[in-house]
């Protein structure tokens, strides 16, 4: 699916903070949504955007504005494998689908990119939820009537670069 991935700002200071022992703002969200009842507090799901974004754009304010709408869109949990060594990375491990969209333009706008969070819902003026990693397609995607956005098992993978 995506061209040019990269891990958000909020991601990234988790992962270090998991690295140097302090409590990570992931863990805190994880906790959060268990003590809310969530059946699956550490799920993670794609929210779809209508915007390219940059690495300072990855805040959940900046990404409900650009969050792709329309009838039968709703962020979609995504199946990560185990993380493989010695790839230092996690790939999808089944289909991820957005829609069918039964307007008759589809979306309301074409997709640019996606991005990985922590929450299956998010509203302006309360974003909840952390953006862990973004991606941009090099080429934008439309949806016509009843048509479905399908990413197939695999399409989606995460790495750590480590130097």
């Amino acid at each position: 699916m995506a061209e040019s991935g990269f891990i958000a700002v909020q991601g990234a200071v988790s992962a270090l903070d998991h690295l140097t022992g302090r409590v990570t703002a992931l863990e805190a969200e994880w906790a959060a949504k268990q003590q809310a009842g969530d059946p699956l507090p550490r799920a993670t799901y794609l929210m779809l955007l209508t915007q390219v974004v940059a690495d300072g754009q990855t805040d959940m304010t900046s990404l409900l504005g650009i969050e792709a709408s329309g009838t039968g869109y709703a962020r979609q949990p995504v199946p990560w494998g185990a993380a493989g060594s010695p790839a230092r990375g996690a790939t999808t491990t089944d289909l991820v689908q957005f829609g069918p969209f039964p307007d008759p333009t589809g979306l309301a706008a074409p997709v640019t990119g996606a991005a990985l969070v922590t929450r299956m819902t998010g509203s302006a003026g309360q974003p909840t939820g952390l953006c862990l990693m973004a991606f941009n397609l090099a080429t934008p995607v439309t949806t016509s009537q009843n048509q479905a956005l399908q990413l197939a098992a695999g399409s989606l993978q995460m790495t750590l670069a480590v130097s």
